[in-house]
């Protein structure tokens, strides 16, 4: 559009594009549509803001995911429009391009213009955008497929564990693609950014992941290592063996927030917990009862875990002996059950709260003045980062303020956090300030 500013930024690198694709006598051609003049064209194509770049490629539409330079995008366009998969024509060029990655797939096939090989290619298609991917490349020659005794067959060519993995599957492009993913990651994982959304691609989702917790500047660290993989070759399709550096800054909150060491608990390193990501859950821990780092240990808990042995872990601070003695009372997940959801006796206010969150903190006189003023009410809250209810979801935004009403049901309240609001709330049995406010009212998110 002419008034849109991010379009004028995008202007001179647009045009440099098409000079330096002109200049490489390229297919490729390079076009502007003014919305603001095409408003029926920008509907048809599903164009909802300014700039938008799309490709059209025989007749199929790519989305733009490259850089905003010139050269950016003429990368990305020469890779969309050519091979899906780098066509290795040699024994010698298939050598190098094993050699220059830690994990490269290559496509052996005996036929130029063979359905397996379309089917290779469909799958390597636009292979870039799929969020976790690996060089891939395909070669027709014979000296090569000789070399690696390998006839029309996907292999997988890797640095570490067992250096190569031969496809058996159906040529279909998530069936490969799922096998790219599952067989890129090493037996033993160093959880980093890059290697987190590896574990959590499919089909790697769908397994269960044991954290080792250890320092890796102990002088233990490297026998640990060595024991992690060879336990973990037994449970490879099943169990995901990761070593967690609990020295990285960005590690801490997570060893915080899988309970490893919070306010209610302090484990000695190393140490292990198996945890549980499906559907886009919070995390199921399970720690055993020794979570010692041995082969025997390591090895016993996983099995007993594939087993079904091992039960959920929930996170249960001890009830402190005053808990009852002010009228906001003290809850925890040892008490909250018969009090509050169990069989009550009367109806309960809980606010569910963390100990870092400033908005808890303010509502701290306001919520002793509704016990104060609502005998017949438990007015009680419950620290969320150490409490885990067996049978309540987690509670992850802070305060969430609740009413559970004596019939098993109950009410979310997102109104003002006032002492007059919250006596709406009660009286109208959970109606008033039920609904989200116009304005949203602010939480802290775990």
């Amino acid at each position: 559009a002419p008034w849109c500013g991010h379009c004028k930024a995008l202007g001179p690198e647009f045009v440099k594009a098409g000079q330096m694709l002109k200049e490489k006598d390229s297919t490729i051609k390079l076009g502007k549509v003014d919305g603001t003049e095409e408003t029926e064209l920008m509907d048809k194509h599903g164009v909802d803001g300014y700039p938008k770049l799309k490709l059209y490629r025989k007749g199929q539409l790519v989305p733009y995911t490259g850089g905003r330079m010139a050269p950016e995008m003429v990368a990305w366009l020469e890779k969309k429009i050519g091979p899906p998969a780098k066509e290795l024509s040699s024994l010698k060029d298939v050598k190098n391009f094993v050699a220059d990655h830690d994990v490269a797939v290559v496509g052996f096939f005996s036929e130029t213009d063979g359905e397996s090989l379309k089917k290779y290619n469909l799958a390597c298609l636009d292979y870039d955008d799929y969020g976790v991917h690996y060089p891939v490349a395909v070669t027709t020659d014979k000296e090569a497929s000789e070399h690696y005794d390998i006839k029309d067959k996907i292999v997988l060519f890797k640095k570490f564990d067992e250096k190569k993995v031969i496809y058996e599957g159906e040529l279909d492009t998530q069936q490969i693609r799922d096998f790219i993913t599952e067989n890129s990651l090493p037996i033993v994982i160093e959880f980093n950014h890059d290697n987190a959304q590896k574990m959590f691609k499919r089909p790697n989702d769908g397994k269960s992941h044991l954290l080792v917790f250890h320092n890796k500047s102990s002088s233990t660290y490297d026998d640990e290592i060595k024991m992690m993989a060879k336990v973990g070759k037994e449970f490879k399709q099943m169990v995901l063996f990761t070593s967690v550096d609990v020295e990285e800054e960005d590690h801490r909150r997570m060893v915080e927030f899988l309970g490893v060491r919070h306010r209610i608990n302090n484990d000695t390193y190393p140490t292990m917990r198996i945890v549980t990501m499906k559907d886009s859950s919070p995390p199921v821990r399970f720690r055993p009862e020794d979570t010692s780092v041995t082969e025997e240990n390591v090895r016993d808990f996983v099995s007993a875990y594939v087993a079904g042995d091992i039960a959920r872990d929930y996170f249960t601070e001890p009830l402190p002996k005053d808990w009852d003695s002010k009228p906001a009372k003290y809850l925890t997940a040892v008490n909250f059950k018969s009090l509050i959801v169990g069989s009550p006796s009367k109806p309960s206010l809980v606010m569910w709260h963390a100990p870092w969150c400033g908005h808890c903190k303010n509502m701290a006189p306001v919520w002793d003045t509704m016990a104060e003023n609502f005998p017949d009410y438990v007015v009680g809250k419950i620290d969320a980062t150490v409490n885990e209810v067996p049978g309540l979801p987690a509670v992850h935004s802070f305060p969430t303020i609740k009413l559970y009403r004596t019939d098993g049901t109950e009410a979310e309240y997102n109104g003002e956090r006032t002492v007059e609001g919250l006596t709406k709330f009660i009286n109208t049995d959970g109606v008033y300030g039920m609904a989200a406010p116009d304005q949203p009212v602010p939480h802290d998110e775990l």
